[in-house]
């Protein structure tokens, strides 16, 4: 069983390098070989039954271990494929016949066999492994045995049968007319040929270009053989013919020896690698390169519409309202929207008197805190206050929805900081002036978030009137 297992591990080993092996630049030359192995092999349970039986007990013939060898004659065709001739002899001693005394076995077989093996290669991984070439195999061809086979009657304390050495007698021997013992003894000195099957697995390692240092593990499996042999009285000499099958005869074997190519041993180039891929498609940006899906991305074209939002190129800005110029250069929607005009004459000032609160309103730029309007519009409100009572004054800073909400109120603070700062600095008292911001929380004209709107972007200043009517 220690055999088995060996030589099953040597097999599947051998095979498993054979399949990871590449088969790519094999190119050996054509030719003859000799090949000689010497190794070790053992027969595997053998059963006989006939004339002389192993089954009174049942354990069979249990071989024994030996040498072997194999000599063998091929021609590698060069593509991978070799077939060869065989011949090979294993000779091992199989004990007793069912570990019963008095019995000995021994088997011989020789084999002639026809084989054909596929090498593999490491050529693709170059080097020092490129040396080496698995192999798989398989053989059919004529097992011929020899069987040695002997079992001898009991003779002390008690005359007795050999169970192994079966035949027309009883337990007791038969005794002659005076009371003499007549033993016998059953042997067979034969041989028989048979056909039968091998499995080969090898290793080759290239010691030189036509030596070949190969190691291989076997199975042979020959069936049955039919042997004959004599029932011999062992007194008086008289023989009967008997008649012994074998079967279960296989062997196990790991050789190891040389290879020896006739012929030189040549190594195809490795084919030339592929051409580089040239990059030869244009992109929109002028760029070249392997293929479109490598191009860089479109950027998308953008425009910039009237109330100041951006837009991409293919989509439409929203229509914009018509505008109006008023007076003081201020753009609106609606004239009414325009502040009331008014004049560097007294009379005309003092006729605003009448109203109880006037309005002037100080647009800006897209995010900026201070306005080129703010002097204009604060002298505006300086001439009110030469001809009415003015009693105090409100600044509150607005923006569009463009930008945070955070980011708006700061900025609103600041427009209307800029305005009350113009106030003071012109003379009015800062006590009568409050500034607020509220961001984007009021707008004029509604609109959505993030959308740039210049009415929206603006400061408010209320002028309060303490009394109405004209002061001269």
């Amino acid at each position: 069983m220690k055999m088995k297992l060996l030589l099953a591990t040597v097999s599947v080993a051998c095979m498993g390098i054979a399949t990871s092996a590449s088969a790519q630049n094999y190119d050996n030359d054509a030719g003859w070989y000799l090949r000689g192995q010497g190794g070790y092999g053992i027969h595997d349970d053998v059963d006989l039954d006939g004339g002389i039986s192993s089954e009174f007990v049942g354990n069979g013939l249990q071989s024994e271990g030996n040498g072997t060898y194999s000599v063998g004659a091929g021609y590698d065709f060069g593509d991978h494929w070799r077939l060869e001739l065989d011949g090979a002899s294993l000779f091992t001693d199989l004990g007793s016949i069912s570990q019963i005394p008095a019995t000995s076995a021994k088997l011989r077989t020789n084999t002639g066999m026809i084989n054909a093996l596929y090498d593999f290669d490491f050529d693709g991984l170059g080097g020092f492994a490129q040396r080496f070439e698995p192999y798989v195999g398989a053989g059919v061809g004529i097992v011929n045995a020899k069987a040695n086979l002997v079992a001898q009657d009991f003779l002390a304390p008690l005359a007795l049968a050999n169970p192994a050495c079966t035949g027309p007698r009883e337990l007791l021997l038969n005794r002659n007319p005076n009371g003499r013992i007549q033993p016998v003894s059953c042997s067979v000195a034969d041989s028989d040929s048979t056909l039968g099957f091998q499995l080969l697995a090898g290793l080759g390692f290239d010691v030189t270009d036509n030596l070949v240092w190969d190691t291989q593990a076997r199975y042979l499996n020959s069936g049955s053989f039919d042997f004959d042999g004599l029932q011999t009285n062992q007194e008086t000499g008289a023989s009967t013919p008997i008649a012994v099958a074998a079967s279960g005869v296989a062997a196990y074997s790991v050789l190891t020896g040389f290879r020896y190519l006739f012929g030189q041993k040549t190594v195809a180039a490795p084919p030339p690698p592929p051409p580089a891929p040239v990059a030869d498609f244009a992109c929109w940006d002028g760029s070249v390169v392997f293929n479109s899906g490598q191009c860089p991305a479109r950027p998308v074209q953008m425009q910039t519409c009237w109330d100041g939002s951006s837009i991409p190129a293919t989509s439409t800005c929203p229509a914009q309202p018509p505008t109006y110029t008023c007076w003081d250069g201020t753009l609106v929607y609606d004239q009414a929207q325009c502040p009331a005009q008014i004049s560097q004459r007294g009379n005309d000032l003092g006729a605003l008197c009448g109203e109880q609160f006037r309005q002037e309103i100080i647009y800006y730029e897209f995010n900026k805190g201070q306005s080129a309007e703010t002097r204009n519009a604060i002298n505006r409100v300086l001439d009110i206050g030469q001809y009415c009572d003015v009693e105090n004054i409100r600044v509150v800073g607005h923006t569009d929805r463009s930008g945070s909400a955070a980011y708006n109120l700061a900025l609103s603070k600041r427009r209307a900081k800029d305005a009350r700062d113009e106030l003071v600095r012109q003379g009015i008292d800062g006590t009568r002036i409050t500034s607020e911001g509220k961001g984007e929380t009021e707008n004029f004209v509604p609109t959505a978030d993030g959308v740039k709107e210049q009415l929206n972007r603006r400061t408010e200043v209320l002028i309060s009137l303490g009394s109405v009517g004209v002061i001269n």
